[in-house]
């Protein structure tokens, strides 16, 4: 029971094992300059983790026991518990690996001892089997979620794709700031140089217009209002423009590429906005975000339908958070009923390293 168990509490503990920081020495002997590293491949039945002095009785739920108190562990053995335990399909690097690996066999060495203890028989056990086996249950449904969404039909992608056609556009906007206020010197007769500088941005509108780069142009801009400060960027973030001023939006989006805006008077100062270009993804470029939306959009629906009908009724006497004395939690400290393990199963603990077994109540 124990042994079936281990890869469970795996399961659980394997976000918080991923996190653990990689050893600051490397084991590794550095490869001289100019001599690259070439890696050899590895059989998928050849070990890559051998565990010496443990002596289970019955047969690890991962790995292979021998007679000397060694269990091994093969690659495709490996690697099919990372692929169990890697629930948000994230990238391991081999320091990582190593590191999951490392954690396992903590993991291995402490449930051997705690079986010949007898943990078993402790009422905690099953109370941390039952809450680890419900997140299991959860976590693995919902990678079931993704899996069963991940190739959309093409008559979906073709629907998503006209029905967001503005979501795969691809506008260059850019912008010429002419400063109606002195930075460094706003005191100094602010209202003849905001003459000035509405005076210039009607020149350097012209000169924009016939097609001179707005780089160029707002260089001039602040050679010529005398500024010493570095000029702004001209590059504008599509995305921004929707928290422009209703004018100024309505006047860069009936722009045609190659155009530019009439002088606009904002708050930053004289600005002039050209549309540099304007293309949209075709559907096979478009298809890997399309893919991406869709799933995300099929998991969310069906995890809401699975939570949805659920109906939650809380004794309000026992979370009343203004209750004198906070309700006294059955179980010996660090316990899967404490609020530090309950805390555990679904993330890190404050400062606790998951490998680490609970303290042992005195």
């Amino acid at each position: 029971m124990a042994r079936k168990s281990l890869l469970i509490c795996f399961l659980v503990a394997a976000p918080l094992l991923a996190q653990q920081p990689a050893p600051a020495h490397s084991s590794v002997p550095p490869v001289a300059p100019g001599a690259p590293a070439v890696a050899q491949p590895v059989a998928p039945d050849a070990p890559v983790i051998t565990v010496h002095g443990i002596c289970p009785a019955e047969k690890p739920s991962i790995g292979q026991k021998t007679e000397s108190c060694t269990v091994v562990l093969t690659r495709a053995q490996f690697e099919g518990m990372v692929h169990a335990i890697n629930l948000s399909n994230q990238p391991f690097t081999p320091a990582a690996l190593k590191g999951l690996g490392s954690s396992y066999v903590t993991l291995m060495a402490l449930a051997d001892a705690g079986e010949k203890a007898g943990a078993e028989k402790d009422p905690r056990f099953q109370e941390q089997m039952d809450v680890a086996r419900t997140r299991a249950l959860a976590e693995v449904y919902r990678q079931i979620l993704i899996d069963k969404y991940n190739n959309p039909s093409q008559e979906e992608v073709q629907n998503y794709y006209q029905q967001n056609l503005s979501q795969f556009e691809q506008t260059r906007i850019e912008r010429i700031l002419v400063p109606k206020v002195n930075p460094t010197h706003s005191q100094d007769k602010p209202a003849e140089f905001e003459k000035k500088a509405r005076e210039l941005a009607a020149q350097i509108r012209e000169r924009a217009a016939k097609g001179e780069d707005l780089f160029s142009l707002q260089a001039d801009v602040y050679k010529t209002l005398g500024l010493q400060t570095m000029p702004p960027q001209i590059e504008v973030n599509p995305v921004q423009v929707r928290f422009y001023p209703k004018p100024v939006q309505d006047d860069i989006h009936a722009l045609k590429p190659g155009e530019v805006t009439k002088v606009e008077a904002e708050a930053s100062g004289f600005n002039i906005y050209k549309l540099r270009s304007q293309s949209t993804l075709t559907i096979d470029q478009a298809r890997p975000q399309i893919v991406r939306d869709l799933q995300q959009k099929n998991v969310d629906a069906a995890l809401k339908a699975a939570t949805g009908k659920v109906h939650t009724d809380f004794n309000e006497d026992f979370f009343n958070p203004r209750t004198v004395q906070p309700p006294q939690i059955h179980g010996a400290v660090g316990g899967v009923n404490s609020p530090t393990r309950i805390h555990a199963v679904g993330g890190s603990t404050s400062g606790g390293n998951p490998a680490t077994p609970a303290a042992t109540p005195k």
